[in-house]
């Protein structure tokens, strides 16, 4: 049985997300794929430790260097990332810093270390977190379900220029013209004091953006597309 709201931001007083983060610093990338696929891993994997430190951050730069099914800071889709995290896991971001480009796919790409006095280079010991099954999702009870059993969730959207311009509040479809597509996480679900229920969805547009990178988006109307494409994956 569903509750009301659920919103691992806060539970019992205790956060079981990872930092926000931005796709586009150093400079301009289409990584959005990567970046909800690596946090709602990361997200799992908090909820699974129960917050325990430490916290594991994934990197998104070793997905956008190695999903060979992608086009990197071009496009790509969650199921791919997760299906190179199924195959050959994936480090944490101390091993491969966010660089907004894509690199080749070699040990020094994956994970590195750099000396004082002498040059980068690949480094050997080093954990890898994978995963054990992903798959696909739509409709907002099947979403909620998924979410409430094992975690966040990725989706593909529609961006529109009032989602561009968000600042705070819940998000409503007003029928504006879509710009394009974009892939986020989706950790919970709410409800507001007049009743409107909406989805609370993770961004990586840095925490500028929107509710602290946050937005809560009307749910039930499908609105920008979210309850169409999703996908989950358990670590």
């Amino acid at each position: 049985e569903l509750p009301k709201s659920y919103d691992p931001r806060n539970l019992n007083g205790k956060s079981y997300v990872t930092v926000t983060k931005n796709q586009h610093i150093p400079q301009y990338c289409g990584s959005c794929w990567a970046f909800a696929s690596a946090s709602s891993v990361s997200d799992r994997i908090r909820l699974m430790t129960k917050g325990a430190w430490p916290e594991r951050d994934l990197a998104p730069q070793v997905i956008l260097n190695c999903d060979a099914f992608s086009d990197g800071c071009q496009g790509g889709h969650p199921l791919t990332a997760f299906k190179y995290m199924h195959d050959n896991g994936l480090p944490e971001e101390g091993c491969q810093r966010y660089v907004a480009k894509n690199e080749e796919c070699t040990d020094i790409n994956i994970c590195r270390d750099c000396g004082h006095d002498y040059p980068c280079h690949a480094v050997q010991n080093y954990t890898k977190y994978y995963v054990d099954e992903y798959g696909s999702v739509s409709g907002e009870e099947a979403m909620m379900k998924e979410i409430y059993a094992r975690g966040p969730i990725t989706c593909h959207m529609d961006v529109s220029q009032d989602f561009l311009d968000y600042e705070g509040g819940i998000y409503m479809d007003h029928e504006e013209v879509m710009l394009g597509g974009h892939a986020i996480e989706i950790a919970g679900w709410g409800i507001s004091e007049d009743g409107v229920e909406y989805w609370i969805l993770r961004n990586s547009w840095g925490e500028y953006w929107g509710e602290h990178g946050w937005a809560r988006v009307e749910m039930h109307k499908n609105t920008l597309s979210l309850e169409s494409s999703c996908s989950w994956a358990v670590p």
